[in-house]
């Protein structure tokens, strides 16, 4: 009786832990950072790092110019909503926007976003002074977020 009364306590714990955990991610989440591997790019401080490697790919500075103004554009208002029915909806602009669903797993510290177009995402997440901080490998490469929850 003592054991089970014992894993009854634990899985309630586990399901309560996974709750808050939830609790904790909803909301909209503005990304402040982003490091692909190939360029670190701060939205707060509006700095840019580009790595060697990738400036060797772009050579001329024009095109350089572009691509950083790009990832300017691109992450420099990007929100990532995480609703509490599940629904998953990143604006990238007041235009463009990607929608599906999302699915939390605590226990394994993973968020996985399945989009309308059958992309599955997968994402190791840290909760880490009110932030969320996001790690994706997609198409082999790996990137990192960092995300501050908007307060309405």
């Amino acid at each position: 009786m003592k054991r089970i009364s014992t894993l009854l306590f634990l899985i309630n714990l586990t399901v309560s832990c996974a709750q808050n955990e939830q609790a904790n991610v909803i909301g909209e989440w503005k990304i402040i950072s982003v490091n692909s591997g190939d360029f670190y790019l701060n939205t707060q401080t509006d700095s840019v790092s580009i790595l060697k490697h990738f400036k060797e790919i772009f050579t001329d500075s024009l095109e350089l110019d572009n691509v950083i103004k790009v990832a300017k554009m691109t992450y420099d208002n990007n929100v990532m909503e995480f609703n509490k029915s599940g629904i998953y909806t990143q604006k990238i602009d007041s235009k463009l926007s990607m929608n599906g669903t999302y699915e939390l797993k605590p226990s394994i510290g993973k968020i996985n976003v399945l989009l309308k177009d059958s992309v599955n995402w997968e994402m190791d997440y840290e909760l880490v002074d009110k932030q969320l901080h996001l790690t994706s490998a997609l198409y082999g490469k790996k990137s990192e977020f960092v995300l501050e929850k908007i307060e309405k």
